[in-house]
């Protein structure tokens, strides 16, 4: 189990860091960086073999019960520092000064835990983590980015209370290590996903939206191929999934007459649904529908062109799964297959 839980929390920390190298560092995203590997290296520390081997090195100074302090501490602080670059009230300017003062007490109170002080660093990791539950609450919302700082709410907030254990049992004469308990690696596990949550959300929902737009996708693309440029083998899902709502777009509006078309006397149905119902069958049948211009292919108002498309895709499959027999152009074979109207009493 043990093994696992550090593979989980590695590769969480090797995600962040690749989130780092492709874009600018900031404050928060190193001291992501920096708490969630300093977890994975707890989480390591704390497996019975890879202890045994540390402490082999140095067996009366307790080696690895030492490193596992000292991630412990580094991670309180590293979220500390994360929870202060939110605060609106500190310029970005000293930012950069309390991040250095805060990780320079850390590795203070590392040297004390090498010296066999702990209770320095658990009023430390106590002070730190309560800022950073205190902080986390108030951006908690149900959004992909809320979610995952829930997560690391929850996740600080268990090796908060642990760490408060760990003091009390100290100031009673117990000895007490930190990440000595269980606790320490479900929180690092809850931490890690919390750190990587958007970006999970994000690609799962970009497939999702790929599997959606798969079938509307393809019969635009298939119909106005210069819509697309390169193969996009090279790009990841979440910019295929980007790009296939442009490629939809710009086909509907090839479709649409490229705004040469002016049908004014066309109202638009009030209802979003009944417009994409429309749009459906228009993107099926172009040339048995009406002639549809620019605006009823435009996004209703507060609805994104990703929400959009995403509307029109299930209405085409709606539309598919209806039975509605392909879409033939007015040739005179297909209209020779039509019945012949009835001869009303005035033409006979």
């Amino acid at each position: 189990m043990g093994w696992l839980v550090a593979l989980v929390v590695w590769t969480a920390a090797g995600a962040r860091i690749g989130r780092v190298a492709a874009r600018q560092p900031t404050p928060l995203r190193v001291a992501m960086v920096v708490a969630v590997s300093s977890a994975a290296c707890a989480s390591t520390l704390a497996i019975a073999d890879v202890a045994a081997r540390l402490d082999t090195l140095a067996p009366t100074a307790g080696l690895s019960e030492t490193l596992v302090e000292l991630a412990w501490t580094l991670f309180a602080a590293a979220s500390a520092v994360g929870a202060v670059s939110v605060w609106p009230i500190l310029p970005r300017t000293a930012l950069r000064a309390v991040a250095v003062v805060v990780y320079t007490v850390a590795i203070v109170l590392g040297i004390g835990l090498a010296g066999g002080y702990p209770v320095p660093a658990l009023v430390f990791v106590v002070i730190a983590l309560t800022a950073v539950v205190v902080t986390g609450i108030r951006h908690v919302a149900w959004t992909p980015l809320g979610r995952g700082i829930s997560l690391i709410v929850v996740g600080s907030a268990i090796v908060l209370v642990a760490a408060t254990v760990g003091l009390v049992r100290e100031a009673s004469g117990e000895t007490w290590t930190v990440g000595s308990a269980a606790a320490y690696l479900v929180a690092a596990v809850v931490v890690s996903v919390g750190t990587v949550w958007v970006l999970l959300e994000t690609w799962l929902r970009a497939r999702q939206d790929l599997r959606r737009m798969s079938a509307v996708h393809s019969v635009l693309v298939s119909r106005f191929p210069e819509v697309v440029e390169g193969d996009g083998k090279g790009s990841t899902t979440v910019l295929r999934a980007s790009d296939a709502v442009a490629h939809v777009m710009d086909a509907l509006y090839l479709q649409s007459g490229a705004g040469m078309l002016d049908t004014d006397e066309q109202e638009l149905p009030e209802s979003a649904a009944d417009r994409a119902r429309i749009l459906a069958r228009w993107i099926d049948d172009p040339v048995g529908s009406d002639v549809l211009d620019t605006e009823w292919i435009a996004p209703p108002p507060g609805v994104s062109p990703r929400r959009w498309v995403l509307d029109l895709a299930d209405a085409y499959d709606a539309h598919l799964g209806t039975g509605a027999a392909p879409a033939k152009v007015d040739t005179l074979e297909s209209a020779a297959d039509q019945p012949e109207p009835p001869i009303s009493p005035a033409n006979r």
